[in-house]
């Protein structure tokens, strides 16, 4: 059974989005590879802004609280062939 873990920072995260942008991390997004992307979320004016970025296009953390998941393939491949 192979394991993979991984450090991800936590829904609610506030980080800096560019110069003058601050936002909070409402989604976290794991693809192929590990590749995790995160959705912000931030206020611009009156109006509720999301986008998907990489961990390397965010600027700064704000919290730098992080969640360690992990995952067992052979178990998530046998819960899927089961249903």
């Amino acid at each position: 059974m192979s394991k993979n873990t991984l450090e991800i920072y936590n829904v609610g995260t506030k980080v800096k989005l560019a110069d003058d942008v601050f936002g909070t991390i409402v989604g976290v997004s794991i693809a192929s590879n590990n590749n995790v992307t995160y959705q912000c979320g931030w206020w611009n004016g009156r109006s509720y802004c999301t986008e998907h970025f990489n961990a390397s296009d965010i600027e700064t953390v704000v919290t730098t609280e992080k969640t360690r998941i992990g995952f067992a393939w052979k178990e998530i491949l046998w819960v899927l062939m089961e249903n």
